[in-house]
């Protein structure tokens, strides 16, 4: 009688370790599935972090490309106001004039003294957007002094005559092959170059000078035609910043519908699965309970 109820007790032992092994199971892809949630949620976390930081990011950029819009508007005011007080500046200055209009610009936009390979050193070097091509420029044209073989007075005017006219064409043409050696397209270079010409001696070019100049790829540019053709590339720059902004924003929305579509599949499932765990479970302990009466019930136990 002892052994039949020590069977009948390591049976019952038996069956409820095996019992709890499956409520172990059970339990612990319950466990798995609220630790993929919660690795889950850290992800999350760290998601809504880097695009907290890219969101700040971007409007600062935003309103770094105003604040830019905003100074331009206040050079370009002063380039206005500079050259209408003192007009030699339009007739004296060659690289001086370069130099200043170009520093109120932004500096990725441009260099000076810049080397291009198998050119030589070129005095100026605009970079042109969207792939930062080299727009050569050149302002080492003579200064209307060695052509009206005379100093000029502060704010004096200078009309060429016809002597003068001719001679400022010659050596327009003269500084035009010179400034040819700066296109290279091969070292990264626009197919045509700028040089710039004085405004005195701008309005002196003929139209055989100006046929000359493009058809060897050489664009005269004089004061306001200089600050405009800068003031286009500038738009363009930041145009092209702006699209980079707007599309990187877009990048942001879709990284984070993205994850949030995951976080949602993953919430269901777990969610799903912590159903099925506690029907398990459910289904365990009434398997137990069956077990256990069957057993009783078996040797005459169990009570009524």
């Amino acid at each position: 009688m002892e052994v039949v109820i020590l069977t009948i007790i390591i049976i019952f032992v038996v069956v409820i370790v095996l019992i709890e092994v499956m409520i172990y199971m059970f339990l612990r892809k319950k466990f798995q599935a609220i630790d993929t949630i919660r690795d889950s949620a850290s992800k999350l976390d760290g998601t809504v972090s880097t695009i907290q930081t890219l969101s700040g990011n971007l409007f600062k950029q935003i309103d770094g490309l105003t604040k830019l819009q905003s100074e331009l508007k206040l050079n370009f005011q002063s380039f206005y106001d500079m050259l209408i007080m003192k007009p030699s500046v339009k007739g004296r200055v060659g690289e001086g004039i370069v130099k200043f209009i170009l520093s109120s610009f932004p500096e990725k936009l441009w260099k000076e003294q810049y080397k291009i390979s198998g050119s030589g050193i070129v005095d100026f070097a605009i970079f042109m957007p969207p792939d930062d091509r080299i727009l050569p420029m050149d302002a080492k044209f003579s200064l209307p002094e060695g052509i009206i073989e005379r100093v000029l007075e502060e704010g004096e005017i200078v009309f060429l005559n016809k002597e003068q006219r001719k001679k400022a064409n010659t050596l327009v043409i003269k500084r035009m092959r010179e400034v040819t050696k700066y296109i290279n397209p091969l070292e990264g270079t626009m197919d045509f170059a700028l040089i710039f010409i004085p405004d005195s001696v701008y309005l002196a070019l003929t139209n055989e000078t100006l046929g000359e100049l493009q058809s060897n790829r050489v664009i005269p540019v004089n004061t306001s035609g200089l600050i405009s053709t800068l003031f286009l590339i500038e738009r363009q720059y930041i145009s092209i910043r702006i699209s980079k902004a707007v599309d990187r924003l877009e990048d942001i929305k879709f990284t984070m519908e993205s994850q949030f579509s995951k976080i949602s599949i993953i919430l269901r499932k777990a969610e799903t699965q912590g159903e099925n765990s506690n029907k398990n479970i459910t289904n365990a302990i009434h398997q137990l309970k069956s077990a256990e009466n069957k057993i009783l019930e078996s040797f005459g136990l169990l009570e009524e």
